[in-house]
């Protein structure tokens, strides 16, 4: 096993590289174990009681993890524990056709979104290793970073606006914009009272409000 240990007060395995340091949280490491285990028929593979936050935990991980690279499975995308099959379906078709969409990613017991705008336009690529994970692939480069499929509230169709999935829990940012006496970015946008950006002219934070609404505005119109 690698040089893993353990942050009891945050819950999380820290694991040493060379390079420095990789954490992942101790729920992180049940939940895929479990899944795996159960997406095989392997429950030997589970947690059992008393696995969660010990270093027995993190080896079961790392046994169910090399068991799905030895399946057949491990040639099929994998998805975050709790990602909605609907979901799973929709990404894979934009994966396999190359569709460039909007991700709008949240809290999926709320419904709110994060209001992120960067990391949240591109095509749908794959991950190569054991666990073949989606990955939101900016337009110009040849990769990207792991979609939190857990935390997918919509995937929007660039190109048309359409809406291909939305969580049932998903909620429209409401977003209010005003005039304040800031001199250099006297237009904030906020949402219930608390400030999430400000714009120097009206313009851009317009743009930005749709965007977090889900209209297709590319992002450098308000930056």
């Amino acid at each position: 096993m690698q040089n893993v240990t353990l942050n009891l007060e945050q819950k999380l395995y820290v694991i040493a590289f060379d390079a420095g340091y990789s954490c992942f949280g101790f729920d992180n490491a049940r939940d895929h174990t479990n899944q795996i285990a159960e997406r095989l028929g392997q429950p030997e593979l589970a947690f059992a009681p008393g696995d969660h936050g010990t270093l027995d935990g993190y080896r079961k991980h790392e046994q169910a993890v090399q068991a799905w690279a030895r399946s057949d499975l491990s040639r099929r995308t994998y998805f975050d524990p709790g990602t909605s099959p609907e979901l799973a379906g929709v990404l894979e078709g934009c994966r396999k056709s190359n569709r460039k969409v909007r991700l709008v990613l949240g809290d999926a017991n709320t419904g709110e979104a994060w209001l992120d705008e960067y990391d949240v336009v591109g095509t749908i690529g794959r991950s190569v290793g054991s666990l073949k994970v989606p990955l939101l692939v900016e337009a110009g480069e040849s990769g990207g970073g792991a979609i939190l499929t857990a935390c997918v509230l919509a995937v929007i169709e660039w190109d048309s606006g359409r809406w291909l999935f939305r969580h049932a829990a998903y909620k429209h940012p409401d977003l209010d914009i005003r005039a304040t006496a800031d001199a250099a970015r006297p237009w904030v946008v906020s949402r219930s009272q608390q400030a999430v950006a400000r714009f120097q002219d009206i313009g851009k934070a317009g743009a930005y409000v749709a965007f977090m609404r889900g209209e297709t505005i590319e992002p450098r119109v308000f930056r």
